[in-house]
């Protein structure tokens, strides 16, 4: 399972094509006398497949106050909500109606992570950054699903 990387001044991205437990989930699950355990398993099991799972960790900016931390990763949540919207995708991947997207819904898992200069940056900013890594993930998805197409067509052909 590959992952993609992209980063910009303020913001980093990994993306994966396949979903991921969240670290806070898999905390829970792995915890087996943890009495949040069965609610955290059922929601992991019945979470839809089909849609983008993703989450912003403000890991990189802990030296800054809780209020400033969830400041910025609202912020961030809201710019790439809104980058979803404009690339044809609710805010969990699924495709608007209407879309001219031609890849279907947008799955995986999308890890965001804030560096330091974001908590200093326009919110315009943040935006344009959003949604230039969102279009690098959008490619990644594509390339992946383009590639194993292309891969089955080639051994068919040398084994003919």
């Amino acid at each position: 399972m590959s992952v993609f990387t992209g980063s910009t001044q303020n913001i980093v991205v990994r993306y994966w094509v396949k979903q991921i437990t969240p670290p806070v989930a898999s905390r829970y699950i792995s915890a087996h006398i943890h009495p949040i355990r069965p609610k955290v398993v059922h929601m992991s099991a019945h979470r839809p497949k089909d849609t983008l799972w993703w989450r912003v960790s403000v890991n990189k900016i802990l030296p800054e106050r809780r209020v400033v931390r969830s400041w910025c990763a609202r912020r961030v949540r809201t710019a790439f909500a809104q980058a979803m919207r404009q690339h044809g995708f609710d805010e969990v991947g699924r495709l608007l109606p209407g879309s001219s997207e031609g890849q279907g819904n947008l799955t995986g898992t999308l890890e965001i992570f804030i560096h330091p200069p974001c908590v200093v940056q326009s919110y315009e900013v943040v935006q344009k950054d959003a949604s230039q890594l969102l279009s690098e993930v959008m490619a990644h998805r594509a390339a992946q699903i383009s590639t194993p197409k292309d891969a089955s067509t080639k051994n068919a052909s040398t084994k003919s």
